[in-house]
């Protein structure tokens, strides 16, 4: 019988480099795919018009100076940076929500390259560790299950802000810790940073106890540690000083510990929960969320491992001189803080509503206090033979995990975007439509009550002026033309509601058939006599996009619209309106309203 020959032990180390670059390719490939998923969903999905409670900021920013407007302090939290940003674009830039957006995925990009930074500035892990902590900070700042806020620009701005501020904070405070350079500079830098997290948004002031617990571990001098807790201090006083309700904490909103912990447990495990019941296709009423055990479960281990990662160090002093440890502990203790702050500052509200504990705005935090966690993970395993590559696969595959929740949270972004562009064509027409305003804001009459502002000052969707085309003849607002075009669609009425002056009117609703180039944006409604009696506007969605990335969830081309002083006697046609040039033909819209398909 042959013998087998056994494998050479010179091959062995080049066997296992082979494995291990193609696992590092493995890593940078699903980076790049998740990136590239993450901001693709984001630029199709983010809001353009006005949503939520940007309503009623918007109203108190064009109602107030300026100062007066930044200083507001809104639903307990302190804004003050993002309002500056905000204020100087509805002065300068007609309030345009796509700027606005652009400014918040700056912001998300900056967070997450102070991350990938601190990892790659790591002598003390392997480069295939860097690129797995590379994959997971993508995951982690780039997972739709945050578009709640990521794709809503001034949200975007305002938690932006609060991360970045903290993140430049603690990457200043490694700077501290060389002993062969000035520690004043990256102080002025720590303090300025922790600033501006702090009146950013409410949970930003987490900043603070996060910088001295690290500056504490990481044996800063007495001085230093003094300045952070008293600029904390000066911060604490100068909030509670700004105009606008402050914290307050009835004794009937009282809590024990076990229900705080409990409601910290499920916030930090929200994230698990939404990755793990996406994977099934059927509905979870929002009673089984409650009662499911996998997010009170994942968020006691989330808080038991962290808490093993980082309280022993924090207690013997003994960070090591890995800079991705610090800014991984920073990471962690400043999320879990600002989610503590969230449990009691919403006690009531969570009273009233269980499930506030689940809501997908939150995930904004949670969702990186995993990806601090994993970090911690990777740096403590990469010098560990036998955890190594069990963690790194075990790793590898949590972007495949979270990827259902990823893209149904990008369908629904997506949903909400074109939801809220038909609903703004109500506001532009003057129109009353409860059902649509509902999409804009809980509270239809905040949305009736500053619409009228942003009009006013030609801001937002009234920056375009085609409000001012109703009312006037047609050959009052568009030059002849010679080339004949027309329009096929298939437009009918399907509500009737008033205007603002109570006038009737009526929606229109439909589809519209593309053709050669881009789709029309904006239609215009002529009555019989060439009267502009109202504007439509296309919503479409690319057959590539649609089919590839949406499984054809969305209709590929509707139109809605909306015709004041509505008169059932007369025939209504839709014309295209695009780029000053009305087309030629028109679709009849029809009546009463009928089912198409």
């Amino acid at each position: 019988m042959i013998g087998i020959r056994p494998i050479s032990e010179k091959l062995l180390p080049k066997f296992g480099r082979i494995v291990e670059r193609t696992f590092q390719i493995v890593a940078a490939t699903l980076a790049l795919l998740f990136l590239g998923s993450g901001i693709l969903f984001l630029w199709n999905g983010h809001v353009t018009e006005t949503i939520w409670d940007m309503w009623h900021l918007y109203g108190l920013g064009l109602t107030q100076p300026f100062f007066r407007a930044a200083i507001e302090k809104y639903g307990n939290h302190s804004i003050f940076f993002p309002s500056v940003v905000w204020l100087i674009d509805i002065r300068f830039f007609h309030n345009n929500q796509q700027l606005l957006f652009i400014f918040g995925l700056i912001l998300l990009v900056a967070a997450a390259l102070l991350l990938i930074t601190a990892a790659w500035q790591d002598q003390t892990i392997t480069r295939t560790a860097k690129l797995i902590a590379t994959l997971l900070i993508i995951a982690a700042v780039f997972w739709m299950n945050k578009a709640w806020i990521t794709s809503i620009g001034p949200f975007s701005c305002i938690c932006g802000l609060a991360v970045v501020g903290a993140f430049v904070s603690f990457h200043a405070l490694a700077c501290m810790r060389n002993r062969t350079v000035s520690r004043w500079r990256p102080t002025v830098l720590l303090v300025a940073f922790g600033l501006v997290s702090s009146f950013s948004y409410g949970s930003g002031f987490a900043v603070w106890p996060t910088l001295l617990c690290l500056g504490w571990s990481a044996r800063l001098p007495l001085r230093y540690l003094t300045t952070i807790a008293l600029v904390g201090c000066i911060a604490a006083v100068i909030y509670k000083m700004l105009p606008g309700a402050a914290p307050n904490i009835l004794p009937e909103n009282a809590i024990s510990i076990g229900t705080g912990l409990r409601r910290l447990c499920s916030l930090i495990g929200a994230p698990c929960f939404y990755a793990a019941t996406a994977w099934s296709s059927a509905k979870i009423p929002s009673e089984a969320a409650l009662s499911s055990p996998i997010h009170i479960v994942c968020g006691a281990i989330g808080i038991t491992l962290a808490a093993v990662g980082s309280v022993p160090r924090l207690l013997r002093r003994d960070l090591s001189p890995s800079k991705l440890q610090l800014i991984a502990l920073g990471v962690v203790i400043f999320n879990l803080v600002a989610i503590a702050f969230i449990v009691v500052g919403r006690t009531a509200q969570m009273h009233i509503s269980p499930g506030e504990v689940l809501a997908p705005r939150y995930t904004f935090w949670s969702s990186l206090f995993w990806g601090g966690l994993a970090l911690l993970w990777i740096r403590h395993i990469d010098a560990h033979e036998w955890l190594r590559w069990p963690s790194f696969l075990l790793l590898l595959a949590l972007p495949i995990v979270i990827f259902p929740d990823h893209y149904q949270r990008a369908a629904w972004a997506r949903y909400m975007h074109l939801l809220s562009d038909s609903a703004a064509t109500s506001l532009i027409n003057g129109v009353h439509d409860d059902e649509a305003a509902q999409f804009l804001s809980r509270y239809p009459e905040r949305v009736y009550r500053v619409a009228p502002l942003l009009r006013a000052r030609r801001l937002d969707m009234f920056a375009s002026r085609v409000h001012e085309w109703i009312g006037k003849k047609s050959s009052q607002v568009f030059i002849a033309n010679d080339k004949a075009t027309s329009i096929q669609a298939d437009c009918y009425i399907d509500a009737y509601l008033k205007c603002d002056d109570g006038e009737p009117a009526a929606r229109i609703t439909g589809s519209f058939l593309k053709a050669h180039g881009e789709a029309p944006r904006i239609f215009v409604i002529l009555d019989p006599s060439q009267r502009i009696c109202g504007i439509a506007r296309g919503f479409s969605t690319s057959n590539l996009l649609n089919r590839f990335f949406y499984g054809n969830k969305f209709p590929r081309n509707r139109i809605t619209g909306y015709i004041r002083a509505y008169n059932a006697a007369l025939t209504y046609m839709v014309h295209t309106a695009d780029n000053g040039e009305l087309s030629t033909a028109g679709a009849i819209v029809q009546t009463p309203a009928k089912e198409t398909h």
